[in-house]
């Protein structure tokens, strides 16, 4: 059944993509990399992409490279690496201030359904991610909700990520802000739901020409069961489009 729920979800988007792709005006092509690396999930690039559609709306890709041995085969040499990839629409709203970015990922690996090898479409990710840019404000959104869609073990997981970075820009080169995220188990196969971890802190973000971002955020971790009581995280933007 949920094979079926997916192929039908595919059409869906495909016929949706299709008539969209007729229209002659459309928004630029935009491609990036993006470098991460903090405390608790460690080292993973991204990938992001995007064509437009029209004058407002654009199909948007993207790839997640999680490269913790942990989510793994560690005591195979990391083998079994957790992959997420997805799609999604953006559009802009609020007199264009507002971009909006509704997508659907998969993982494949077997960081959520729990078997001793990775497998294809391990989990589904659902998920939606918010930029609002005025003249002194920078603030970006994100949530995802990763379900697991196979159960190859007998101990499934479901998570729930979000983060809130609303940022106050100095002048074209720095934005000073809030750091706030939280990584949640949902549902553990036999135990409770909690937080993994829950960040607040400050960042500082270096923009150049208005497009290559350097941003460091450091604070205090409130669930330190599995985590230390600092964070800190490191992301670099770089468009290639």
């Amino acid at each position: 059944m949920k094979n079926i729920l997916l192929l039908l979800l595919c059409l869906l988007f495909s016929f949706s993509l299709s008539a969209q792709l007729t229209t002659e005006s459309k928004a630029p092509s935009t491609f990036a990399v993006a470098i991460n690396q903090d405390n608790a999930f460690g080292f993973y690039p991204s990938i992001f992409g995007s064509f437009g559609l029209d004058d407002q709306l654009s199909f948007t890709y993207y790839g997640n490279l999680w490269t913790n041995p942990t989510y793994g085969n560690i005591d195979a040499g990391g083998i079994d690496n957790w992959l997420e990839v997805g799609v999604g629409l953006s559009f802009l709203t609020l007199n264009d201030q507002f971009l909006v970015n509704p997508f659907l990922g998969f993982t494949h690996g077997k960081l959520l359904s729990g078997g001793e090898s990775g497998v294809v479409g391990d989990g589904i990710v659902p998920g939606i991610a918010g930029f609002f840019l005025s003249d002194k404000w920078d603030i970006e959104l994100f949530g995802s909700y990763y379900k697991a869609l196979r159960k190859e073990g007998p101990v499934t997981f479901d998570y729930f990520l979000y983060w809130v970075l609303p940022g106050y820009i100095v002048n074209e080169h720095v934005t000073l802000g809030i750091h706030h995220e939280s990584f949640i188990l949902t549902r553990e196969t036999g135990a409770e739901a909690f937080p993994l971890y829950q960040w607040l802190g400050g960042f500082a973000k270096f923009t150049v020409d208005n497009k290559y971002v350097f941003r460091f955020s450091a604070g205090k971790n409130f669930k330190t069961d599995f985590n230390s009581k600092n964070f800190y995280k490191l992301t670099v933007f770089i468009p290639l489009l």
